[in-house]
């Protein structure tokens, strides 16, 4: 009996479920005992004056054939081979075939077998989900009034007992009914449980991958600060190891500075900035309403907020500056035209003042629409080879172009240097560096020193000054364009050159601590 409570994990057939199997298992365990029960009774009762003479064997007889059939059964939903219709019908078969046979043998038997027969009709009904139920309660019927009329015919039965048998074939009807309608339920009950079920497992599925793909790292707490969940992102903000589990550990062993931070339990949604180690946090809390007071922390990179917004700012603002640019351009031409002879006729010296005014502004306007157009052709790459004789040249004529005295430039580079880049974008880098260093330089001898080396495959060129540097509230805002100390400048000379740089696959650093102020441009080493 054991063998028919062991369920194997099979694939379900095709309109039934897994549950369908267990409930045909479990029937088939009340057919084994109902069988061992019919064994036992015969063998208990078979010489008694209950049986007529030869009854008791044939009764015993059947009884075993029965409890066999019932074993056999049983390899057959292990294998849930042939299809679970198929076995619930030859189950059902059996009960009836069988059950016949037995209340041939004693007819004080038949009536109390042929009410079991009942649960036999009522349970394929609701093993079965209802399919065939009434066409079983017809083959209860039909084998029970066989049985009368055969057992009638041989003088064994009276007429009025075709009115017991009537009722009995009613009642199998109205139990196959009633098994049908509450199969029927339960079968809608059950298809729609599995497909919440399935909705649900999809659901879980993608707030896991929300959860674990998001930006913004998590972190679950209770109300005793110890962490029952984090996500790998979580981690990585704040500089854990991406093999730590700090999962059941109070968050103040684990990073006290978020934990100091953590605003209180009655404070739900206030935002906080938190200064770690390693990085700069924003830090909110959302309660749960969990039995534990688990609230969730939400911590969120603010650098990638503002990088993002950056971007789309400038996105924006290069389309809307190269269209200027390019309106621009004309009338700028003929007003930088129109002031050069005006300043050549210019009768006084007021004049060509006021002409030379307008000739300076319109070179500065004339310049800042030339960065512009060149920071909107920055992706237009074509590289070229630098070696120590070609970058020298490159920084003579820039030098030559801003008035910069040799004197007051040592190149110190060393003569293996040598990259690729493209020379157009490496000239816009050099200058404007060149340009801002000479700018705020002593402008005596040795003021400006660029140095290039190759370090670990990379090749690192430094444009060094000796003016007062960069102040630490300047530094953030370097690269960022239209930012400028010059009242002439522009604000878009190292935003064009760090731009140009990332272009090349390249990157340009201020490097503080230096005693003026320090740019390094690093590459790729090689060809």
């Amino acid at each position: 009996m054991s063998l028919a409570l062991t369920t194997l994990p099979r694939p379900d057939q095709h309109g039934y479920f897994a549950s369908h199997w267990r409930s045909l298992d479990y029937f088939n365990l009340y057919r084994l005992t109902l069988a061992l029960a019919l064994v036992f009774a015969g063998t208990l009762f078979g010489s008694s004056e209950f049986f007529s003479e030869g009854a008791s064997e044939r009764f015993l007889a059947y009884a075993y054939v029965y409890l066999i059939c019932a074993a056999l059964f049983v390899l057959g939903i292990r294998a849930r081979w042939p299809g679970f219709q198929i076995q619930l019908t030859a189950h059902i078969t059996a009960d009836v075939f069988f059950t016949v046979l037995l209340m041939s043998t004693n007819a004080q038997l038949a009536v109390g077998l042929g009410l079991m027969l009942a649960v036999s009709v009522a349970s394929g009904g609701l093993v079965g989900s209802g399919r065939l139920t009434l066409l079983y309660a017809a083959v209860a019927s039909i084998a029970l009034l066989l049985q009368h009329t055969f057992a009638w015919l041989g003088g064994g039965r009276g007429t009025e007992s075709f009115f017991q048998v009537g009722l009995l074939c009613a009642g199998y009807f109205a139990i196959g009914w009633l098994a049908h309608a509450l199969t029927e339920r339960a079968s809608r009950s059950e298809r729609l449980a599995q497909e919440q079920a399935a909705k649900l497992a999809l659901l879980d599925r993608i707030n896991a991958l929300a959860v674990e793909n998001s930006p913004e790292g998590l972190l679950a707490i209770n109300a005793a600060g110890v962490v029952k969940h984090m996500t790998p992102r979580a981690l990585e903000l704040l500089g854990l190891p991406p093999g730590s589990s700090p999962l059941g550990k109070p968050l103040t062993d684990c990073v006290p500075t978020l934990a100091a931070a953590l605003p209180a339990q009655g404070e739900p949604g206030i935002v906080r900035e938190v200064l770690l180690p390693n990085a700069r946090l924003r830090m909110r809390s959302i309660p749960t309403a969990a039995s534990d007071d688990t609230r969730i922390v939400m911590l969120e990179d603010p650098t990638q907020a503002e990088q993002a917004a950056q971007r789309l700012k400038l996105a924006a603002l290069g389309r809307l500056t190269a269209n200027i640019a390019h309106e621009i351009r004309n009338p700028l031409a003929a007003i930088s035209q129109a002031a050069q002879l005006l300043r050549e006729d210019a009768a006084d010296t007021s004049s060509a003042r006021l002409a030379g005014i307008v000739e300076n502004n319109a070179r500065r306007l004339d310049r800042l629409v030339e960065e512009v157009l060149t920071l909107n052709r920055r992706d237009r790459i074509r590289p070229t080879h630098f070696d120590v004789a070609t970058l020298t040249t490159l920084l003579d004529e820039l030098r030559e172009a801003e008035e910069i005295p040799a004197a007051a430039v040592i190149v110190d580079m060393p003569g293996t240097l040598h990259f690729a880049f493209d020379s157009d974008h490496l000239r816009q880098i050099l200058w404007n560096l060149l340009r801002n260093a000479w700018r705020h330089a002593s402008r005596r001898a040795s003021c400006l020193h660029i140095q290039g080396r190759t370090l670990d495959g990379e090749v690192q060129l430094d444009l060094l000054d000796d003016g007062p540097g960069v102040t630490p509230e300047q530094r953030s805002k370097l690269f960022e364009p239209f930012f400028t100390t010059d009242a002439q400048g522009t604000g878009l000379g190292l935003f064009l050159a760090r731009e140009l740089a990332e272009a090349n696959h390249a990157t340009l650093n201020y490097l503080p601590g230096s005693a003026g102020a320090c740019f390094r441009l690093s590459l790729a080493y090689g060809d």
